[in-house]
């Protein structure tokens, strides 16, 4: 536990990493997923809870008290974000809890052509906590979430064994039930993504339209690799990616589903302005 990470840029916004698929100690259980704690003047946040109850247990190691978290975000319907929300109503009693209502939708991932539910447990998502969320949806002056990401820029090739059943029938998933944070502070914009689905290039500049300017810190996974196959973006598309990144002015402190050899790649493009973070880190921006 002495040697986490810690980022330090400021004291605004802290961030501790809960989960992701790697792990800096082995007092801090990994696993493929995401969970953030993000502690503000005003809130304390939980962005995604993983796949199960480890950012619960990695959470207790990390002296983060869940049952204090005031805002609870759920970025997409798949499992390894939202899997943890059993236990997370277990232990907080509190929290708006805020998705898009797409994100309660069948969601599917295939493999070898065979559908397996990556959803999730519709079960559980009953009663006032639940606060489901318009295309942009403002909290407060402090967190804005947005989810109307369009733009050119192609989508990740990952993308394409992940299916929602709607009106019946398996389509490909539209990720209209991904959504986006953007933390605003009198000196800075912190935009926060879970998986990415909808294009890093893409979500970066609908961010810019929505806050007037770019980000100071992109914090979150691109979805540049694919778990299940254990297959990477082409090398020229993750080139374009970081080319594109690497013009503007944004820090990106990645994670998850973009994959080690990506960020090595990437960072080529944007030295110091990347980091790769892992569960235990520790970020103030």
């Amino acid at each position: 536990m002495r040697n986490r990470t810690k980022i330090t840029k400021g004291l605004m916004i802290k961030i501790v990493v809960l989960l992701e698929n790697t792990t800096e100690s082995t007092n801090l259980k990994c696993k493929h997923g995401l969970s953030l704690y993000v502690e503000t003047e005003t809130h304390k946040i939980l962005f995604d809870m993983g796949p199960n109850d480890l950012f619960l247990r990695n959470a207790e190691a990390l002296g983060v008290d869940i049952a204090d978290v005031d805002v609870a975000v759920i970025s997409h319907g798949h499992v390894d974000h939202s899997g943890g929300l059993k236990y997370f109503l277990e232990k907080n009693e509190k929290a708006k809890i805020y998705l898009r209502p797409q994100a309660a939708e069948e969601h599917y991932v295939k493999v070898i052509g065979i559908p397996f539910y990556a959803g999730i447990d519709k079960t559980l998502l009953s009663g006032d906590r639940f606060v489901f969320t318009d295309d942009i949806y403002k909290i407060d002056d402090e967190i804005t979430l947005f989810s109307d990401v369009f733009g050119q820029f192609p989508l990740p090739k990952s993308d394409d064994n992940l299916f929602v059943k709607r009106n019946g029938k398996m389509i490909p998933d539209d990720f209209c039930h991904e959504q986006n944070l953007i933390i605003t502070t009198k000196d800075s914009q912190i935009l926060i993504c879970g998986c990415s689905h909808a294009g890093i290039v893409n979500i970066v500049n609908r961010a810019k339209t929505i806050i007037g300017n770019e980000p100071t810190a992109v914090i979150g996974g691109l979805h540049l690799y694919e778990p299940v196959k254990k297959r990477y973006e082409s090398n020229e598309y993750i080139e374009n990616v970081a080319a594109v990144l690497a013009k503007g002015k944004s820090s990106y402190y990645t994670c998850h589903c973009t994959g080690k050899k990506t960020y090595e790649r990437m960072k080529v493009h944007l030295g110091s302005r990347m980091a790769y973070l892992r569960t235990g880190a520790e970020i103030r921006l």
